[in-house]
């Protein structure tokens, strides 16, 4: 049923919901909220669900009846993506929030009957292709055949700034009494991200996805020389880090994290007070280099900041 790579990465649940799927359809929950680290990972799942419950034949991963066709290309007319991207009718010109005319969209096409058992799937949306990290999720846990993120949009967790102030109390009529055969689905980080009401109306499941060790080694070989940086060596490690920037593609804000990962190690291995209080100033310099990055400032002028700063040639 499940796609194999999802229900060996959360079988627990997976257990549970094929319990489920032995039962009467109707049996099914009318609301979930996902919470945990990875909005792929709960999309996915939510996706894997509509399939199943929606397919024609045997409920094989891979089926290819016309229902879990439409799914795995993202043109199933019952499964409703619902963020600031998508769900949005001509009249809506909210671009940051899901707003209340989708909330009166949604209630609207309720009154509608159908043979399908509706989908309506919250999440945050930004207009962006996913990084290098969302990637790895989408490979990870995407199931074969699945085509939804062929355009550039990238997925994020819900929560109570996602809504305009007025849209939950409109979706909570929905919420609490859809027609037969329609499940809402909240991706949230944490079910305390969303007001009351609608977790109060949900049943709740941690999708508990297991996070990549830091892998800092890169930064280790870059600073060998730490602690003891003179001028030369700071342009010398500044000019290196943004080779490796651009030589591996990945965003300027992720070497930061892995340096700021590889600082806190160097505290946790050591004893040395001289040592740790140098190690708690340079973490703060490259927190403060995070920002800079993160507000559009050039690498250049931040990577040769911050080692100046490291080597102590400036305050």
């Amino acid at each position: 049923m499940i796609a194999e790579n999802l229900s060996h990465e959360f079988p627990f649940i997976t257990k549970y919901f094929y319990t489920l799927f032995e039962l009467e359809k109707n049996r099914f929950p009318q609301s979930i909220v996902f919470e945990g680290l990875d909005p792929y990972a709960q999309l996915f799942y939510s996706l894997e669900l509509a399939r199943v419950l929606n397919c024609l034949e045997d409920r094989d991963t891979d089926c290819q009846c016309l229902n879990c066709k439409w799914i795995r290309e993202g043109k199933h007319p019952a499964i409703n993506f619902v963020s600031q991207l998508h769900f949005k009718s001509s009249d809506d010109d909210s671009k940051t929030v899901i707003s209340a005319i989708q909330a009166k969209n949604i209630e609207k096409s309720l009154r509608e009957t159908s043979d399908y058992h509706r989908f309506f799937i919250f999440f945050d949306a930004k207009p962006t292709a996913p990084d290098n990290i969302s990637n790895e999720s989408i490979q990870k846990y995407s199931p074969e055949g699945y085509r939804i993120f062929e355009e550039e949009w990238s997925l994020g967790h819900i929560n109570q700034k996602t809504f305009n102030p007025t849209t939950p109390n409109i979706l909570l009529k929905s919420v609490e009494e859809p027609p037969e055969r329609t499940t809402f689905v909240f991706l949230t980080k944490n079910r305390s991200d969303l007001i009351n009401t609608i977790v109060s109306r949900s049943q709740c499941f941690k999708l508990p996805t297991r996070q990549k060790k830091e892998d800092f080694s890169f930064v280790a070989q870059i600073f060998s020389s730490y602690p003891d940086i003179n001028l030369e060596g700071a342009f010398l490690i500044s000019e290196n880090l943004q080779n490796y920037i651009k030589d591996s593609q990945i965003p300027s804000s992720k070497v930061l994290d892995s340096l700021l990962a590889y600082l806190s190690n160097e505290i946790k291995q050591n004893t040395d007070y001289a040592y740790l209080k140098k190690l708690n100033r340079d973490i703060n310099f490259v927190s403060e280099a995070k920002k800079q990055i993160l507000s559009s400032m050039s690498d250049r002028v931040v990577f040769d900041t911050l080692l100046l700063k490291m080597s102590g040639g400036t305050r």
